[in-house]
């Protein structure tokens, strides 16, 4: 009975996030302010202003971006990318199926089934592989990223990428909050 109730209490969760848009302050798509019955689809372009942020879900990846975040999520020959202009996003990805990758303007990283935070502002770009594998491919570097618990680096302008010494403007509670958008637990949280 207890595992009954449990499930359906996950089910009402599920539905409550199905494709939703959670956001504060000011949130456009596509040039569009955010209101209650916006829904982020491949393809939309996303800009937050000061003091803003937004969190949705696209089938079985989900999305945190914080204030001042311009990007985009594209979809070309089964490949997902996620491309930040500008700004910091946080990402859950599921795994089987799906290809994707995290783009800025001086790094590429591929993911596999992963959480990822991807920061780029003033030229550099931050990126954290929370849980999960990732590629990472700059001008002058390749690098594999595996993390049960957070692995971070900086990728300067040139593409050098340096080891960052701490974690950057997202947090495991944001990760668990996306992964429930979605229907998971993070891999930190299970036993």
């Amino acid at each position: 009975m207890k595992k009954i109730i449990i499930g359906l209490c996950f089910l009402f969760v599920l539905n409550i996030f199905a494709d939703s848009v959670i956001s504060s302050g000011d949130v456009y798509i596509n040039g569009k302010k955010v209101t209650k019955n916006s829904v982020v689809k491949l393809g939309d372009f996303i800009k937050t202003g000061k003091n803003s942020k937004v969190k949705f879900n696209i089938g079985k990846d989900a999305f945190l971006a914080n204030a001042d975040t311009k990007f985009s999520i594209q979809e070309k020959g089964g490949l997902k990318t996620l491309n930040v202009v500008t700004g910091g996003v946080l990402a859950v990805f599921g795994k089987g199926g799906d290809k994707h990758e995290v783009k800025t303007e001086n790094m590429t990283a591929g993911i596999r089934g992963t959480g990822v935070y991807v920061e780029h502002i003033d030229g550099k770009s931050y990126f954290c592989t929370c849980y999960g594998q990732t590629e990472l491919n700059t001008a002058k570097a390749h690098k594999s990223y595996e993390a049960k618990h957070h692995n971070m680096a900086w990728i300067l302008a040139d593409g050098t990428i340096k080891p960052a010494k701490k974690l950057r403007d997202h947090n495991d509670d944001e990760l668990r909050e996306l992964e429930l958008m979605v229907g998971r637990i993070p891999p930190f949280d299970k036993k």
